[in-house]
């Protein structure tokens, strides 16, 4: 997806709301689109599948395209080394919008497709929820490398999720808010995550002694927030938070730089190109949550995927494309650790302990078994710096 203004991108959000989940198949040797039901060649023995569910189109087709670039370049690394046990690994994706409908709609035909030996996604974890009954149902993994409600994995024992959890990124953002005063105004976006992650983040906030001086939620489709933003400054904070994506973010900051002369700290937005195309030099300074940063890893094995994925691409990745590679690699390790068959997958979660990690100094983790989480992987905090993200140390 073309990087645009705020206005064009919340607009696809009505035209794509009416065309059903299209199925993209990337194989082992070429990608494209697909008429039928979104499943690959099962009949090629030599080819084990993991399904896909991301947002190709809509309103969070950004965060689609960045998941299908790591995707992409972990699957053609992991073929390049042999495979999952000599056979060649292809992905088979499905458009979802991120809408739970969708999610529910599609879930049956990766689960009926015996070439399929895993799924991930989706973007939003209440989309990635809708789906998990089905496939816990079928004995398929359900691998949410992006899914941050702590309550994503209660479905079943074979729903789990690397992805560090919105309670520990909002603890993160209200401990560095603190460092900076003792009066923040939040706005945060009216949907359940922003609901959820606002209420951590309170929670925290209150045991630093923080005060909150204003607090307002903003529908997802706002196109002018001056009216909640000018009583959040009026408000005398030491910080203004916002608690949203990207496009969120960036309307936020335009809005409080460009039209209500807001000069103090601001926290928000997201690790991608997107948030700093829109926000342009309003971005500078703006504080967020992370689990990865390019320019500041001193991981080898990051290193080495910073590298590869720059030769590709011509750009440093970020925490969405980083956590998209990681699931692959993730998954196909466990798939050479034990086999690459759903019952594989699963028993492999269940006993290694050294799957590879790209996030933070760590080069392994593990998964706790009760929670099917990785408590062992901790959120960073990264400031736009002449126009990139680095690390921060509040």
């Amino acid at each position: 997806m073309s990087i645009q203004s705020r206005t064009i991108h919340r607009f696809l959000k009505t035209f794509a709301a009416a065309a059903t989940a299209t199925a993209l198949i990337a194989g082992t040797a070429a990608c494209g689109l697909d008429g039928d039901d979104g499943t690959a060649d099962a009949a090629d023995a030599d080819v084990v599948n993991i399904g896909v569910l991301y947002p190709k189109t809509g309103q969070y087709a950004e965060y689609g395209r960045l998941f299908e670039q790591g995707l992409e370049l972990a699957k053609d690394e992991v073929n390049a080394d042999g495979g999952l046990q000599g056979k060649q690994l292809g992905l088979v994706y499905y458009d979802t919008q991120s809408d739970p409908k969708q999610d529910a709609s599609v879930a049956p035909k990766l689960a009926a497709d015996a070439s399929v030996i895993a799924v991930v996604g989706d973007y939003a974890s209440p989309a990635s929820a809708a789906a998990s009954p089905t496939f816990q149902q079928a004995g398929l993994v359900h691998y949410g490398f992006n899914n941050s409600s702590p309550t994503f994995t209660e479905t079943g024992d074979h729903v789990w999720s690397p992805a560090i959890g919105t309670d520990s990124y909002e603890r993160a953002y209200a401990d560095a808010a603190a460092k900076i005063g003792k009066k923040v105004s939040v706005v945060y976006i009216e949907n359940d995550w922003g609901k959820q992650a606002y209420e951590y983040f309170k929670e925290q906030a209150a045991k630093n002694g923080t005060e909150i001086v204003y607090e307002s939620s903003y529908l997802p489709d706002s196109t002018d927030l001056s009216p909640i933003l000018i009583p959040a400054r009026d408000a005398k904070p030491d910080l203004i938070v916002d608690i949203g994506y990207g496009p969120d973010g960036a309307l936020i900051a335009n809005t409080l730089r460009d039209k209500l002369g807001y000069e103090g700290p601001f926290f928000g937005g997201q690790e991608t190109a997107e948030f700093l195309d829109l926000a342009g030099d309003n971005a500078e300074g703006a504080v967020i949550t992370g689990s990865f940063s390019a320019e500041g890893t001193e991981n080898p094995g990051a290193q080495a995927f910073v590298k590869a994925f720059k030769e590709r691409y011509g750009n440093n990745p970020g925490n969405f494309e980083v956590t998209a590679y990681q699931a692959i690699k993730d998954l196909a390790y466990a798939a050479n650790k034990t086999e690459p068959t759903r019952e594989g997958i699963q028993k492999a979660l269940q006993t290694v302990d050294d799957f590879p990690l790209y996030q933070g100094n760590d080069t392994t983790f593990s998964f706790d078994q009760e929670t099917r989480r990785a408590p062992g992987i901790n959120p960073i905090l990264l400031v736009v710096k002449d126009g990139k993200f680095v690390p921060y140390e509040a």
